[in-house]
């Protein structure tokens, strides 16, 4: 089978699409703070963006990718 998950791209592919939009979100609430009023909320939103493509960077959830992780030595 080849890397792609159900959707059509790959768990990494994910990951830094959540990462990149999240940092993209910090910077752009970071540049609006200093020219209007711009709620805490979007921080968060950024933050929890970003931690969930570090989440699926480091440990894939779909059942496609869970097959193909290496199992540990018992």
């Amino acid at each position: 089978m080849d890397q792609t998950c159900h959707d059509g791209v790959c768990s990494k592919c994910w990951a830094g699409k959540f990462i990149i939009f999240g940092v993209v979100l910090f910077a752009s609430t970071w540049y609006a703070k200093a020219t209007s009023n711009v709620y805490f909320i979007w921080y968060v939103l950024a933050l929890l963006l970003v931690l969930k493509g570090i989440m699926k960077l480091t440990m894939p959830s779909c059942g496609h990718c869970k097959g193909e992780m290496k199992k540990g030595r018992k």
